[in-house]
Protein backbone atom coordinates (compact mmCIF):
# COMPACT_ATOMS: atom_id res chain seq x y z
CA UNK A 1 0.00 0.00 0.00
CA UNK A 2 1.26 3.38 -0.73
CA UNK A 3 2.08 5.64 1.60
CA UNK A 4 -0.75 8.60 0.81
CA UNK A 5 -3.65 5.70 0.58
CA UNK A 6 -1.81 4.81 4.10
CA UNK A 7 -1.88 8.30 5.28
CA UNK A 8 -5.82 8.47 4.29
CA UNK A 9 -6.75 5.40 5.71
CA UNK A 10 -4.71 6.15 9.37
CA UNK A 11 -6.86 9.66 9.47
CA UNK A 12 -10.01 7.73 8.41
CA UNK A 13 -9.86 5.04 11.10
CA UNK A 14 -8.62 6.97 13.60
CA UNK A 15 -11.24 9.84 13.24
CA UNK A 16 -14.03 7.09 13.40
CA UNK A 17 -12.72 6.91 16.88
CA UNK A 18 -10.26 3.87 16.62
CA UNK A 19 -7.35 3.58 18.80
CA UNK A 20 -3.18 3.12 17.61
CA UNK A 21 -3.13 -0.13 18.88
CA UNK A 22 -6.38 -1.14 16.26
CA UNK A 23 -5.11 1.41 13.63
CA UNK A 24 -1.47 -0.85 14.43
CA UNK A 25 -2.87 -3.81 13.43
CA UNK A 26 -5.37 -3.18 10.48
CA UNK A 27 -2.43 -1.53 8.53
CA UNK A 28 0.63 -3.42 9.81
CA UNK A 29 2.79 -0.38 10.90
CA UNK A 30 3.95 1.43 14.06
CA UNK A 31 2.28 3.63 16.81
CA UNK A 32 5.06 6.47 15.72
CA UNK A 33 3.91 6.56 12.06
CA UNK A 34 0.45 6.78 13.10
CA UNK A 35 1.46 9.91 15.20
CA UNK A 36 3.65 11.40 12.92
CA UNK A 37 1.18 11.09 9.94
CA UNK A 38 -1.61 12.91 11.92
CA UNK A 39 0.71 15.81 13.05
CA UNK A 40 1.76 15.69 9.11
CA UNK A 41 0.96 18.69 7.19
CA UNK A 42 1.71 19.28 3.42
CA UNK A 43 3.88 22.51 3.57
CA UNK A 44 3.53 25.15 0.36
CA UNK A 45 7.44 25.35 -1.53
CA UNK A 46 8.98 28.35 -0.13
CA UNK A 47 12.45 28.95 -1.26
CA UNK A 48 14.55 32.22 -1.66
CA UNK A 49 13.71 35.67 0.17
CA UNK A 50 10.29 36.54 0.41
CA UNK A 51 8.58 38.92 -2.29
CA UNK A 52 8.59 42.58 -1.28
CA UNK A 53 5.52 43.59 -3.60
CA UNK A 54 2.10 41.79 -2.82
CA UNK A 55 -0.29 40.74 -6.04
CA UNK A 56 -1.87 43.70 -5.32
CA UNK A 57 0.74 45.86 -5.86
CA UNK A 58 2.24 43.69 -9.18
CA UNK A 59 -1.67 44.24 -10.59
CA UNK A 60 -1.18 48.28 -9.94
CA UNK A 61 2.54 48.30 -11.41
CA UNK A 62 1.15 45.96 -14.92
CA UNK A 63 -1.90 48.54 -15.03
CA UNK A 64 -0.03 51.62 -14.83
CA UNK A 65 2.15 50.22 -17.43
CA UNK A 66 -0.25 49.19 -19.85
CA UNK A 67 -2.08 52.37 -19.63
CA UNK A 68 0.90 54.62 -20.06
CA UNK A 69 3.50 52.31 -22.07
CA UNK A 70 6.01 55.19 -21.91
CA UNK A 71 6.18 55.70 -18.45
CA UNK A 72 9.84 54.76 -16.97
CA UNK A 73 9.58 52.25 -14.08
CA UNK A 74 10.75 55.50 -11.46
CA UNK A 75 7.57 57.34 -12.55
CA UNK A 76 5.71 53.97 -11.26
CA UNK A 77 7.62 53.77 -8.01
CA UNK A 78 6.91 57.60 -7.50
CA UNK A 79 3.31 57.45 -8.60
CA UNK A 80 2.51 54.64 -7.00
CA UNK A 81 4.45 55.40 -3.30
CA UNK A 82 5.84 51.75 -3.53
CA UNK A 83 8.07 50.96 -1.09
CA UNK A 84 10.56 48.60 -3.29
CA UNK A 85 13.34 50.03 -5.56
CA UNK A 86 13.11 50.42 -9.22
CA UNK A 87 15.08 47.29 -10.00
CA UNK A 88 11.63 45.31 -8.25
CA UNK A 89 9.17 47.32 -10.32
CA UNK A 90 11.46 46.65 -13.63
CA UNK A 91 11.36 42.91 -12.27
CA UNK A 92 7.28 42.70 -11.97
CA UNK A 93 7.14 44.32 -15.17
CA UNK A 94 9.06 41.65 -16.96
CA UNK A 95 7.29 39.05 -15.47
CA UNK A 96 3.96 40.40 -17.00
CA UNK A 97 5.70 40.37 -19.84
CA UNK A 98 5.97 44.19 -20.74
CA UNK A 99 9.60 44.40 -21.81
CA UNK A 100 11.59 47.87 -21.99
CA UNK A 101 11.79 49.15 -25.58
CA UNK A 102 13.48 52.15 -27.02
CA UNK A 103 11.55 53.23 -29.95
CA UNK A 104 13.23 53.58 -33.29
CA UNK A 105 14.26 56.66 -34.93
CA UNK A 106 12.35 58.07 -37.62
CA UNK A 107 13.21 60.82 -39.56
CA UNK A 108 10.92 63.89 -39.52
CA UNK A 109 8.58 64.93 -42.78
CA UNK A 110 9.64 67.29 -45.12
CA UNK A 111 6.90 69.29 -46.77
CA UNK A 112 7.42 68.04 -49.86
CA UNK A 113 6.31 64.51 -47.71
CA UNK A 114 3.06 66.39 -45.82
CA UNK A 115 2.10 67.66 -49.80
CA UNK A 116 2.16 64.30 -51.16
CA UNK A 117 0.41 62.75 -48.01
CA UNK A 118 -2.28 65.37 -48.11
CA UNK A 119 -2.65 65.54 -51.80
CA UNK A 120 -3.00 61.74 -51.65
CA UNK A 121 -5.88 61.78 -48.75
CA UNK A 122 -7.81 64.39 -50.66
CA UNK A 123 -7.78 61.75 -53.79
CA UNK A 124 -9.01 59.01 -52.18
CA UNK A 125 -11.31 60.76 -49.41
CA UNK A 126 -14.06 58.22 -50.69
CA UNK A 127 -12.44 55.65 -49.90
CA UNK A 128 -14.06 53.00 -46.80
CA UNK A 129 -12.75 52.11 -43.97
CA UNK A 130 -11.18 48.51 -44.80
CA UNK A 131 -9.30 50.03 -47.96
CA UNK A 132 -7.87 52.51 -45.23
CA UNK A 133 -6.80 49.64 -42.93
CA UNK A 134 -3.98 48.65 -45.86
CA UNK A 135 -2.73 51.56 -46.04
CA UNK A 136 -2.48 52.51 -42.71
CA UNK A 137 -2.24 49.09 -40.26
CA UNK A 138 -2.11 50.04 -36.55
CA UNK A 139 0.71 50.70 -35.38
CA UNK A 140 2.20 50.99 -31.76
CA UNK A 141 2.90 54.84 -30.49
CA UNK A 142 6.07 56.08 -30.67
CA UNK A 143 7.24 59.30 -29.33
CA UNK A 144 7.02 63.01 -31.13
CA UNK A 145 10.31 63.80 -32.13
CA UNK A 146 11.84 66.31 -30.33
CA UNK A 147 12.14 64.05 -27.06
CA UNK A 148 15.70 63.57 -26.31
CA UNK A 149 17.16 60.67 -24.07
CA UNK A 150 15.70 57.29 -23.66
CA UNK A 151 12.24 56.85 -24.09
CA UNK A 152 10.35 53.39 -22.21
CA UNK A 153 7.80 51.64 -24.41
CA UNK A 154 6.11 48.11 -22.96
CA UNK A 155 5.27 46.05 -25.43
Amino acid sequence: MHFPLKRTLIKKLTGEGKTYKEVQKIIGCSAKMISNTLKWRAKPETRGRKRKTTIKMDRRITRMAKAQPMISSRMIKDSLELPVSTVTVRRRLCEANLFTRIPRKVPLLKKRHVQKRLQFAKEHINWPKEKWRNIFPLLPPFPPSGIKGYCVQRK
